[in-house]
């Protein structure tokens, strides 16, 4: 799957979308008309004793029309923003919306820690933040979900019966499905799907109030004309929800048709993550021979049938409003030789022999080098690095299993703690060089206070032996647990962060990239995304010779050496117009910074050459370092393209 790819389908989906919807309310705006000619003749007739000639249908009437239709998309629009405004505050939002409970990171419970690890294996192979991971508590269906505007702010939702009755290797294959989702850009999709045909909808539900408050006596009419007014609104309430449920339908209609296409990819994706068509097909098997299947109960489920791994409700007019392909297609597109036969899950499966029980993901963690070396050469293949940006393989997948479980358990386990998290990343920060070290110790104690101080004197013996390609994983297994700190917390956080990163009174590879990529997930956590500001290369010239410079300075020995990488670099971005190697001082990390955090605002057109630039220049020679790996990660976390773990050193 190649990411920029995806992400074009999906905005091309939407653009679609867009027009089919447009036309979905206009016809609505014409039915309204139609509706509203009727009433107006209706009201002519009974106060005008005079009237001769009615109205008749074909009657054009500009000032009705516009009326009608600047009512029609008033209140579509402004029911649409206000679902999206609900949804807009993030993944979590959308699972509290339908019962959901967060799992606490340090929960004791083996099925909800066997859930916490897969999905942690999940983000550190595709590269993406952590999600944070919801519990549907009262659902004993076996579905799940993955909701959010962006990685950044996405949740995997699981209901109960996922958690009891999946074998590991299924719940790795559901949540390599939601992970799909959230790698083709079907999040944001969902949410816009969602508010639009909530917006249609309104329309039938005010034509529903209208008709309640009637028949409960709270429209009332008076004097001579009392009968005519009631009929008048009777008849209003009869078109809004007549009008209102057709629009609704159309717009299932569209919602499912979409829906459906992605399930499939989702699946395909899932199978190609893990190299398991089992895990997948087992668990749509067990869907289809458990009495309660994939059914969700929850009130509001139905607003966002389209999110789940499987049809959560029942679906109307014969399949049409099916937000999901039959169970027999999609396990027959996973596993062709399948012989029809489904089987009930168990009530509960047993996972106290699973090794992932007694440490982080597998069993005794591996043994990390006795001396690792950030300098130890990585290969890297300009072409095949950018084909891994966002990608579902089967080698990230178990790439990240092997580097997590060097990762000693009791640090995976201070990852999921606000106070340990925080003071983990202090202690991945602190100098070998015991008199510097000694003043970060202060800085720490200074703004933290002694209890934090005591946490990463404690964790830091750990962190010295960590092989230094898990550094930045473990920042990414602390974002769910920083991101739960108070707004003041949190701010006193990043500000230690920046003084221990700076008490040397100079920045390496790997520092930078630690704060670069913490910084930047918490203040999207903190903010909404900013829109897209600049789709020229043009505008975005300076920035783009920033790092480009600062790429090709920092991996080589010489000026010519760094001449010859800018160069290789800048065949990719041929639409600058004579790109030139800037000098030392204009290409600093300070200026770096500065320099991603406008790109970042950037088109995905500019984002992939700005990559592509990258990744020939760091791997001009066919091999990087341990921080020059992470230094390009940092790059491409802050430009919102996932890149997942690179390969072992040599």
């Amino acid at each position: 799957m190649d990411f920029f790819e995806a992400q074009a389908r999906a905005r091309s989906r939407t653009q679609r979308l867009v027009f089919l919807f447009a036309l979905a309310v206009l016809g609505t705006i014409a039915a309204g008309y139609v509706a509203a000619l009727l009433i107006v003749g209706q009201v002519q007739d009974r106060s005008d004793e005079f009237y001769d000639e009615p109205s008749s249908l074909i009657d054009w009437d500009p000032q009705l029309f516009a009326g009608v239709a600047l009512a029609t998309l008033a209140v579509v629009g402004l029911a649409s923003l206000y679902k999206w405004s609900q949804m807009r505050a993030g993944g979590s939002t959308v699972a509290e919306m339908v019962g959901g409970r967060r799992i606490n990171p340090q929960t004791t419970d083996l099925r909800e820690r066997r859930l916490l690890n897969v999905v942690e294996e999940m983000a550190v192979a595709s590269g993406v933040p952590v999600p944070a991971v919801y519990l549907l508590e009262n659902e004993p269906g076996i579905n799940a979900f993955a909701a959010g505007l962006t990685t950044s702010d996405a949740v995997v939702a699981v209901t109960r019966g996922t958690l009891d009755k999946l074998t590991r290797d299924e719940l790795q294959g559901v949540v390599a499905h939601e992970f799909s989702h959230i790698l083709n850009g079907d999040m944001r999709l969902n949410v816009k799907l969602s508010a639009i045909v909530f917006g249609i909808l309104v329309l039938g539900l005010m034509g529903r109030g209208i008709l309640y408050s009637l028949g409960r006596g709270r429209v009332r009419g008076g004097g001579k004309d009392k009968g005519g007014g009631i009929a008048v609104v009777v008849a209003v309430g009869i078109a809004f929800l007549i009008i209102g449920y057709i629009g609704y339908f159309f717009g299932r209609l569209i919602q499912a048709a979409v829906s459906r296409q992605r399930e499939f990819l989702a699946d395909a994706s899932a199978v190609q993550f893990t190299r398991n068509p089992a895990g997948v097909s087992g668990v749509l098997k067990k869907i289809g021979g458990y009495a309660l299947g994939s059914k969700m109960t929850d009130k509001h489920a139905g607003e966002i049938g389209h999110f789940f791994f499987a049809q959560g409700f029942r679906s109307s007019f014969g399949g049409l409003w099916a937000t999901h392909p039959p169970l027999a297609e999609r396990i027959r597109a996973v596993e062709p030789r399948w012989d029809g036969e489904l089987f009930e899950p168990p009530e509960l499966v047993d996972v106290s022999s699973e090794s992932f029980s007694s440490a982080g993901v597998g069993g005794a963690p591996k043994l990390s080098p006795r001396n690792p070396d950030p300098l130890a050469r990585i290969p890297f293949v300009p072409l095949a690095i950018m084909a891994e940006i966002g990608a579902l393989t089967e080698t990230h997948f178990r790439r990240a299993q092997s580097l997590l479980e060097t990762i000693p358990a009791s640090l995976r386990e201070a990852a999921r703690d606000p106070l340990r998290a925080e003071a983990l990343v202090y202690a991945l920060l602190l100098d070998s060089a015991e008199p510097l070290r000694h003043r970060q110790f202060a800085l720490i104690e200074q703004h933290a206070g002694e209890i934090a101080d005591g946490v990463v004197r404690a964790i830091y013996c750990e962190t010295k032996s960590l092989d230094p390609a898990a550094r930045l994983p473990v920042v990414q297994l602390c974002l769910p647990a920083l991101r739960k700190l108070e707004r003041t917390t949190l701010d006193l956080f990043v500000s230690t962060l920046d003084e221990l990163v700076h008490a040397d009174e100079k920045v390496s590879p790997f520092e930078f990239a630690l704060q670069k990529m913490l910084v930047h997930q918490l203040e999207l956590m903190r903010r909404p995304r900013q829109a897209v500001e600049f789709r020229s290369f043009k505008a975005v010239e300076n920035e783009i010779l920033v790092v480009m410079s600062a790429l090709a300075r920092f991996g080589s020995a010489d000026e010519t050496a760094a001449q010859r990488s800018f160069a290789l670099g800048a065949t990719q971005v041929k639409l600058l117009d004579h790109p030139a190697l800037l000098d030392a001082e204009s290409c600093t990390l300070e200026r770096l910074d500065a320099a991603l955090e406008r790109l970042a605002t950037s088109s995905l057109p500019i984002k992939q050459r700005v990559l592509a630039a990258a990744t020939h220049i760091i791997g001009a020679d066919g091999a990087v370092t341990v921080e020059e790996g992470e230094l390009y990660r940092a790059i491409a976390a802050t430009l919102d393209c996932p890149a997942p773990a690179l390969p072992a050193a040599t």
